[in-house]
């Protein structure tokens, strides 16, 4: 509640975990009295479930409050994500039979069931799931200029400062063939290939560094022709931004 009074009445749910689609216009609100009556004054907070049917009266006075949702993943955004992976898979592309008689299509359809199996079987379906969601996570801090533009990138040379964004979160994994890393980072995911341990123990967790400091981690490559393209690469692509703090 940021102004004002404002009294709120809150009802049991009529369909448990409604998803975005599923509009209360289609429902039918419940019967008796609200589970929970009270008046919010500024500074209150007031959470209602997912689902809940609710309203809110303002009293003697002009009120306002703020409401805040939180989205969330659910089984049905699993199963779309599982669907895109599957597209993957020539078997789900092939047209079924057509209808013409029953026999073909069942076995069609006992194929596909039998793939589905071997591909979970098969598959680290959790691991999978988690860099996907790791890769839509969003950077508090969306665009910087000009840096980011690929403009001013370096004004002090070598000890140019860069910052990492805060509250980012981080995954980092082996390439296949073990020459490098893959890294998930603020919705972003690259390729680090040839590079230390060092560089990419320190690279991502540090609040900020210099171009020095990747040089260190970096003993053996050249900063023209091997560091200065990197953070380029970072810097443009949002991953790491170029610290203009005094």
């Amino acid at each position: 509640q940021i102004d004002g009074n404002k009294e709120w009445y809150v009802f049991s749910d009529t369909l448990k975990y409604p998803l975005t689609e599923q509009k209360s216009a289609s429902e039918i609100p419940p019967e008796g009295d609200p589970y929970l009556k009270c008046t919010l004054t500024p500074g209150d907070v007031l959470y209602i479930p997912r689902g809940h049917w609710h309203y809110a009266v303002a009293l003697d006075q002009p009120s306002l409050h703020l409401t805040l949702g939180i989205h969330c993943q659910t089984g049905v955004d699993f199963l779309d994500w599982l669907v895109s992976e599957l597209r993957e898979n020539e078997a789900w592309r092939k047209s079924l039979p057509l209808r013409f008689d029953a026999a073909p299509l069942d076995q069609s359809i006992d194929n596909l069931i039998e793939n589905f199996k071997e591909y979970l079987t098969n598959s680290d379906i959790q691991e999978q799931y988690n860099c996907y969601l790791d890769g839509l996570v969003k950077p508090l801090a969306r665009y910087s200029l000009p840096a980011q533009a690929g403009f001013n990138i370096f004004p002090n040379g070598v000890e140019t400062r860069f910052s990492n964004p805060k509250f980012k979160r981080l995954k980092i994994s082996q390439l296949p063939d073990d020459n490098g890393y893959k890294i998930i980072v603020s919705g972003k995911e690259i390729a680090l290939r040839g590079v230390t341990d060092s560089l990419v123990e320190n690279l991502f967790t540090r609040e900020t560094f210099t171009g020095s400091d990747v040089m260190t981690w970096l003993p053996d490559f050249d900063w023209e022709v091997d560091v200065a393209p990197l953070l380029t690469h970072l810097v443009t692509e949002g991953i790491i931004f170029v610290d203009t703090r005094v």
